[in-house]
């Protein structure tokens, strides 16, 4: 006989079972459903399938690295196969490399051009610094074979090219350390007052270039040179643009000042000449500091797309610009076009 008490505690036990197992339940539901949901929104998995190129396409693409340096004809040159028993070997080169294009630099230009293809890119260095082996295969089959050598005693002459930047005021301090830190070579221009000479400090230990403008008038009277002023009194400024600014070979005048157009002019000229310093008018350079962004890199580039063996070219521009462009500004190197410090620039312009 089962009593009341046992039978209350089978139907509690069964209570309990069932309440446990429609937690279980729903919690599995629920599991279910998240599951569901969060497979809209996890990232997928994208197989790429492997597609064989073609020799002439990985030709095409190898031209168009020794394109980006400006090497023609003169450089690349076709040769006999010497692996005569792979019938998929179309192309054979031998790439005449000059001193300015180190093969590291151009096997960096191939890797990018070949970025995504199913290609196999095998570089073999043969002489250290001077000659390496480029073979690249698709599909399993070696499609193509080219000799870089490297000819140190090549050197390519494009014309230099120099930068001095304006407004640097202008700048965040972030974007002026950046500015400061890049490796390209530039000169700033200073207005002459107190707080640039401070700057000329950071700008030496950054190992970068100062060039000082003379202008109608300084905020500091103390570097105030002016056609009305007694030769006296124009030595005191030159002595004071001296002290203050003695990493300066030379000075410019802006074009608009005063001073340019005086009959002091001359006077000052010489007093800066006998203390084996040079006055220059910066009218004598390209200043493209006064443009818009977009005026300013057509401007730009029309320029150096003209310059020629031998040719310096000394341009003023913004350091906004020169800073957002550097970049593409730097990509003007492989054309054999070099870039040299703003000071000796100047001297060699002038020196023409």
């Amino acid at each position: 006989m089962i009593s009341a008490d046992s039978s209350f505690n089978s139907k509690h036990e069964s209570g309990k079972f069932r309440v446990a197992f429609l937690l279980l339940f729903a919690l599995a539901i629920f599991l279910l459903l998240l599951n569901i949901i969060l497979s809209f929104f996890a990232p997928k998995e994208i197989t790429y399938s492997s597609v064989e190129i073609s020799a002439n396409e990985i030709n095409q693409l190898f031209k168009k690295s020794v394109d980006e340096f400006y090497l023609g004809s003169a450089h690349l040159k076709k040769i006999k196969s010497p692996k005569k028993k792979e019938d998929s070997l179309l192309f054979s080169y031998r790439l005449t490399l000059p001193y300015d294009v180190p093969v590291p630099v151009l096997l960096n230009s191939v890797f990018d051009n070949f970025r995504g293809k199913d290609v196999e890119i095998n570089s073999t260095e043969m002489v250290l610094n001077k000659k390496s082996i480029l073979e690249i295969s698709s599909g399993g089959k070696e499609k193509f074979y080219a000799e870089l050598i490297q000819d140190t005693s090549l050197h390519r002459d494009n014309g230099s090219l120099a930068f001095v930047l304006t407004d640097y005021e202008n700048l965040s301090a972030d974007d002026l350390n950046k500015l400061l830190t890049t490796p390209e070579s530039f000169a700033f221009l200073l207005q002459p007052e107190k707080g640039s000479a401070e700057f000329t400090k950071t700008i030496l230990d950054f190992r970068k270039e100062y060039i000082v403008e003379l202008t109608a008038s300084s905020p500091n009277s103390e570097f105030t040179l002016a056609e009305n002023f007694p030769i006296v009194r124009n030595k005191l400024a030159i002595n004071s643009l001296l002290r203050y600014y003695p990493k300066n070979t030379f000075f410019f005048v802006n074009q608009q000042s005063t001073l340019l157009n005086s009959n002091a002019y001359e006077k000052v000229r010489k007093e800066f000449s006998k203390k084996k310093y040079n006055l220059f008018s910066s009218n004598s350079f390209t200043n493209l500091s006064e443009l818009k962004h977009d005026e300013c890199e057509k401007h730009f580039f029309a320029e150096v797309s003209v310059l020629r063996k031998g040719e310096v070219k000394l341009t003023i521009l913004p350091a906004n610009y020169f800073l957002t462009s550097i970049d593409k500004i730097a990509k003007i190197k492989k054309r054999g076009v070099r870039f040299i410090p703003a000071t000796k620039a100047v001297l060699l312009i002038k020196g023409q």
